[in-house]
């Protein structure tokens, strides 16, 4: 299937790196769903700016908290374009605190939407990418899946959740042709990150080989090329300039 003609899924799409991806895939014409939970003035922007650069836009608005968010989100992508090439699950939330301090509540909204959310979408997505023959999904985690990191327990175990997700789901569906990989991007400005203590910033730009935080554009890149690839899958990216 040529690039113009995909159908690429983008979880999170009212957030800074789902606006990114999801713009990056309409530059190349790519017709390209936008899930939000909220926000919808910032995706009808984002979509306009999809259809401008000659792709096509669906926005579908869904609380990846609900079980049933993620599967209502494939299906209405399904009842418009009959396909799914790329799900991109970026959708996540994070609301820190020690974990002595930490209310169940917080634990369970960010593990459910950060890893249930992803789950519900992915097990949609697989039946129609197998009837296809073949897809791509790629899961985006963080350093913290990896390293831990204190006051994040929720967020860090969520991420190390869908790390472990990742993996199973690419030896369950490889014989589909289906890839299934993580990009781990580096720390981001972002709404998300922007809420966090100055600290954090300061620390991982200290942290940084380069003294810099991530720039989402080259997440995008990044991406970009990796759905271009057909024997890639089960991997980790650490898109980031700190060493894990």
């Amino acid at each position: 299937m040529s690039r113009d003609k995909e159908v690429v899924l983008v979880t999170g799409a009212s957030g800074g790196l789902g606006r990114s991806l999801a713009a990056g895939f309409g530059e190349i014409g790519s017709r390209v769903a936008l899930h939000y939970r909220r926000g919808v003035e910032v995706v009808e922007e984002v979509a306009g700016a999809v259809e401008k650069g000659g792709g096509e836009a669906l926005t579908v608005q869904a609380d990846l908290a609900d079980s049933a968010g993620g599967s209502r989100t494939v299906e209405e992508v399904l009842n418009r374009w009959g396909r799914i090439d790329v799900l991109i699950n970026n959708a996540a939330v994070c609301h820190d605190a020690p974990m002595a301090a930490m209310s169940e509540a917080d634990w369970d909204g960010v593990v459910i939407t950060n890893l249930s959310g992803p789950f519900h979408a992915m097990r949609a997505a697989a039946p129609a990418m197998i009837s296809q023959g073949g897809g791509q999904m790629i899961n985006v985690i963080s350093i913290s899946a990896i390293r831990g990191s204190a006051g994040q327990a929720n967020y860090a175990a969520s991420k190390a959740g869908l790390l472990g997700l990742t993996l199973s789901a690419a030896r369950e569906w490889g014989s589909h042709n289906i890839r299934v990989n993580a990009v781990s991007p580096g720390f981001m400005d972002t709404e998300m990150t922007g809420a966090l203590p100055k600290g954090i910033r300061e620390r991982a730009v200290q942290q940084s080989c380069l003294g810099t935080v991530c720039d989402p554009e080259d997440v995008v890149i990044f991406v970009k090329a990796l759905v271009t690839t057909r024997g890639i899958t089960g991997q980790v990216f650490h898109l980031d300039s700190r060493l894990v």
